[in-house]
């Protein structure tokens, strides 16, 4: 191979590894707990609303569910402190670890608990989950919401 391309290709590598690093970001402890116990209660009322089930019996497909829907928002910056300067930042990064959490969702469901892959469940736990975190996010973030959607005012 010519070097010059080896070069080049070396360095975009290393530039999408550099992005891809930055972009993970971990909660505090506080908002952590917050989220987990946020994502816990939409998916206990899911699973006794559309399948008529106990929170004893939602703890074991619980724990990895929150588990993968944690690591995908991780995962899509979400947690960055950097984003918090403007809520719609923090809404396109919820956005984009919703479509990533909702995927691992489903894979989860589907591999370990098929039981709980009803439609309703996923429909009632997928809708809520969407519309809780991207209500509490904003708030526990310290987010300004009087920013204009993050346009410059001069």
């Amino acid at each position: 191979m010519n070097p010059r391309v080896n070069q080049y290709v070396s360095s975009a590598a290393g530039a999408i590894a550099e992005k891809l690093v930055k972009q993970i970001s971990f909660p505090s402890p506080l908002r952590a707990i917050t989220e987990i116990c946020m994502f816990a209660g939409v998916f206990a009322a899911a699973g006794f609303i559309s399948l008529g089930l106990g929170i004893g019996d939602m703890l074991a497909p619980m724990v990895p569910v929150i588990l993968v829907i944690m690591l995908s928002n991780v995962a899509s910056g979400v947690y960055r402190r950097d984003i918090t300067n403007s809520i719609m930042n923090i809404y396109v990064h919820s956005a984009y670890g919703f479509l990533l959490a909702s995927i691992g969702f489903l894979i989860t469901l589907a591999l370990f608990f098929p039981s709980h892959a009803t439609t309703k469940f996923i429909f009632f736990f997928l809708f809520f989950s969407f519309f809780v975190s991207n209500t509490v996010r904003p708030l526990i973030s310290g987010t300004d919401f009087m920013d204009g959607g993050g346009r410059r005012t001069n």
